[in-house]
């Protein structure tokens, strides 16, 4: 079924479309991948679309932006109980977050 992939070939059209500098259309593409993750339910695939769109907003220089997209890829890596990547990413965040206020 369509729904089993959706999010997926989101996630690797907006990878694609940011080495490409369409900004834009990436930033379509990230929250596609996370919406569609969430509606169907896919925790795992949801943190990571919040992960990856932390990364191009903090890559495009909206700081405050990927810091909301990070939290959320933990409240995600929380629930589906991924303790070892909460961890490293509460401690990249948290250098994201210094380097913002300096």
């Amino acid at each position: 079924s369509q729904w089993n992939f959706q999010n997926k070939l989101h996630l690797l059209s907006a990878e694609e479309q940011f080495c490409e500098r369409n900004f834009e259309v990436a930033e379509r593409y990230y929250d596609s991948a996370v919406s569609s993750a969430k509606d169907h339910k896919f925790l795992n695939e949801e943190a990571l679309a919040n992960e990856m769109a932390g990364y191009f907003y903090l890559e495009t220089g909206r700081r405050g932006k990927s810091i909301q997209y990070f939290s959320e890829a933990i409240n995600c890596y929380q629930q589906w109980e991924a303790h070892a990547k909460v961890k490293s990413l509460q401690t990249y965040l948290e250098e994201v977050i210094v380097m913002a206020s300096s």
